[in-house]
């Protein structure tokens, strides 16, 4: 396995309770990907109904997860998603209904509705989408117990290898760091920054892009927000999380204007957040697929990939027990064939095999 995050972690778990005893790798230390508790959207704006679908399944899933393995702060909050303006309570209302008839638990709220639901909300808002089931969960204890059980099925973890040079031969993987070498007949791609490093250095033509964004975290505040709402979410503490998404600005004039402009469309959106106190801000990076679809499947002989659409852990209980299916059994499950990682390789790479060294050796 080849990245030791949530995903990673969730892999190497449902491998171990197939009775294997699989190898995790990993450049850093775990749970390093989120530095707040982060959402577990069922359904996106920007998502067609099929993605939501699938992420309605797998946040099914978090419940039982959390029971096996353990307190994750997994908290069902459900989610809205405010109108500003009567062009956007329009769209957000036809929207809502497209959505509910392709069978996802989405309705629109009228004003009188949304503010009865969340009365912290600007009393000028026109309504809300809303569903039920979106929530929040807690990476690092997700990640952390993901590994603490993975372990004690017998699943090795090599964290901080620091570069990892991976190399294709005829009948295995090789992956050698700084400390370890390790061969493999499969290795599993559990992580964009993986991709685009594997990508580099095998040519596996699988375009990636970059994305970032903002997380800011207030001083604790008494009970104010009760749903998961667009940038703002407050923990059971009481501190409140606001993140922005979109750019990769790195100097300092443009992180300040991007964690303003977040700040800005949350006390937009709550009003009673203007004169709360900031205690922290970090930047976040993601590597993900160039489209709008998650990678799963086989890439070459011995080469797997589980990389999500989008930055978070909604989809992790899903692909990790896809992965280990089609990594254990050689099926893709039922649904799942679009998510296949080859759809987005250059024509001239589709149907070729990379270039594999013959190896002495008898794996």
């Amino acid at each position: 396995m080849l990245g030791g995050g949530a995903l990673g972690c969730a892999i190497a778990y449902m491998l171990a309770r197939r009775k294997l005893a699989p190898l995790v790798v990993d450049y850093a230390g775990p749970g390093r990907e989120f530095p707040a508790p982060v959402a577990v959207s069922v359904w996106d704006h920007a998502e067609p109904a099929e993605t939501g679908a699938f992420g309605l399944e797998s946040a099914g899933h978090f419940p039982h997860l959390q029971d096996q393995i353990g307190p994750i702060g997994y908290l069902r909050t459900g989610g809205m998603v405010p109108a500003g303006t009567l062009e956007e309570a329009a769209a957000g209302e036809a929207l809502a209904r497209t959505q509910a008839s392709a069978g996802l638990p989405v309705r629109w709220l009228s004003r009188e509705e949304a503010l009865q639901r969340e009365p912290a909300l600007a009393p000028d808002v026109c309504g809300a989408t809303y569903s039920p089931h979106d929530g929040v969960v807690n990476p690092l204890l997700l990640t952390r117990r993901l590994s603490a059980a993975a372990r004690r099925l017998g699943a090795t973890f090599l964290y901080h290898a620091g570069h990892v040079v991976v190399s294709a031969q005829a009948r295995w993987v090789s992956m050698r760091g700084a400390r370890e070498h390790v061969e493999a007949r499969r290795v599993i791609v559990a992580s964009g920054e993986w991709l685009a490093e594997l990508d580099r250095q095998l040519g596996l033509g699988l375009p990636a892009r970059a994305t970032g964004g903002y997380v800011i975290t207030t001083e604790a505040l008494p009970p104010l927000v009760r749903h998961r709402l667009p940038g703002v979410r407050q923990q059971s503490r009481g501190e409140v999380i606001l993140d922005q998404a979109g750019g990769e600005a790195v100097d300092c004039t443009a992180a300040t204007r991007a964690m303003r402009e977040a700040a800005m469309a949350a006390t937009k959106l709550v009003p009673a957040l203007r004169d709360v106190r900031v205690l922290h801000a970090w930047p976040w990076r993601a590597t993900l697929p160039a489209d709008t679809l998650p990678l799963l499947g086989k890439v070459e002989e011995g080469i797997f990939v589980a990389v999500p659409h989008a930055p978070g852990v909604t989809l992790v209980p899903l692909l990790a027990q896809a992965a280990a299916a089609i990594a254990v059994d050689g099926r893709v499950p039922e649904g799942l064939q679009r998510w296949e990682p080859r759809r987005a390789r250059p024509a001239a790479v589709v149907g070729g095999a990379l270039p594999r060294k013959d190896s002495p050796k008898d794996p």
